[in-house]
């Protein structure tokens, strides 16, 4: 599951073409041996004829192993549109099926690709495989009954929002309460030949809850808004990171070791304060308390740039009030390969939550370019 910012619109032709858009540089502070500076350009995709489906801000959309294929799930068609990351230019586009043994799935909104070139398409309890060639389909479903190893204990359950392991073989997800307002518990793990589940128990995830806006109906639960873990797999570990606190959680799949690290942020709080009416009771007062929390801070998802073994996050958090207005400062926070923080500075632009990888040691970042498909691309130098 992907979130979604709002984007910078540019005017542009259809045609690929690079601008200019500006450097920064800062020394980190207290780390006067670390030195960081970038220049920052915008590249529009060649659509040719072909409208690219950007409607979900790329959230069902996936970068190939080797980097330089694009593969866009158009949920509507349905269809899978290819680009070529090289060229920049759209190059074929793939029916697919939503219904039946071929079939991908009613509402997908989660695309991956993996190592061999697997493609597995997800929706909310819904996980579909299918191999390189679009020609075999495997479903599964991770509900109790069709799980072994580890038990899911009475209303537990897997969350949506998982991803699959690099090689395809596994599914890294959360495991939490499933009923109202209900607590995240920890990392569950599942081999997808054997369907065993893994779960590593992560207590300080459950306190997440505390940040959660409440609605209710004539005393009725509604809705409820939770905090994001986002999970992501780099060099043997998987990294859980969250929304609401500066801290993430590193499980080693090779010493089969959890670790958290904490960090310290100079620019922005190091957690929500949840300064917010966590109990509603009417549309009005969830609005009036979501516009209340989004002044708080929010910490991103990690990027990971193999070139240059670092990781990117980016938080935000209300800098100041213009009238009724929120102006929201961007820290950009690099970690190295071991998720030590290296520095941290304030940036005017962001990242996209949706799409946004590292391709030769450059940031590629979605941008929606009067309804075309472009990529802020940011290139990083670090002395």
């Amino acid at each position: 599951m992907k979130k979604l910012i709002p984007l910078i619109l540019l005017t542009l032709l259809s045609l690929p073409m690079l601008f200019s858009c500006g450097s920064g540089s800062s020394d980190t502070e207290g780390k006067s041996d670390f030195t960081f500076s970038f220049t920052m350009d915008t590249i529009q995709v060649d659509p040719g004829d072909h409208l690219v489906f950007i409607s979900n801000y790329m959230s069902s959309a996936a970068v190939g192993p080797d980097k330089k294929i694009l593969y866009n799930l158009n949920t509507k068609a349905p269809e899978l549109e290819i680009i070529d990351l090289e060229t920049m230019t759209y190059q074929e586009s793939i029916p697919l099926e939503k219904e039946g043994p071929a079939g991908i799935g009613t509402y997908v909104s989660d695309l991956a690709v993996s190592e061999k070139g697997d493609f597995i398409f997800q929706g909310y309890q819904s996980f579909v495989k299918a191999n390189s060639d679009l020609d075999h389909y495997e479903l599964f479903k991770f509900q109790a009954e069709n799980l072994k190893g580890d038990s899911l204990a009475e209303k537990e359950g897997v969350d949506f929002g998982s991803i699959s392991s690099r090689d395809g073989n596994y599914l890294f997800a959360t495991y939490s309460a499933q009923e109202f307002g209900g607590a995240t518990k920890g990392l569950a793990i599942v081999d997808l030949k054997t369907m065993e589940l893994r779960k590593i128990p992560i207590a300080e995830l459950e306190s997440l809850v505390d940040f959660n806006i409440n609605q209710f109906a004539d005393g009725n639960p509604r809705m409820s808004t939770i905090e994001r873990v986002w999970i992501l797999e780099e060099n043997g570990k998987i990294y859980l990171t969250n929304t609401a606190r500066n801290e993430a959680f590193i499980f080693d799949l090779k010493s089969d070791s959890l670790e958290k690290k904490s960090f310290h942020s100079t620019l922005t709080s190091d957690s929500k304060k949840g300064l917010y009416t966590k109990h509603t009771n009417s549309d009005k007062e969830m609005n009036d308390a979501w516009t209340e929390k989004n002044k708080e801070v929010n910490f991103n998802n990690l990027v990971y740039d193999h070139t240059n073994k670092k990781f990117w996050r980016v938080s935000t958090e209300m800098d100041r009030m213009i009238a009724d207005s929120v102006v929201t400062k961007e820290v950009l926070t690099i970690f190295d390969q071991d998720l030590n923080q290296l520095h941290e500075e304030k940036i005017e632009f962001n990242i996209s939550q949706s799409l946004a990888f590292f391709k030769e040691g450059t940031l590629y970042s979605f941008i929606n370019l009067e309804d075309e498909l472009g990529f802020v691309r940011i290139k990083p130098s670090y002395e």
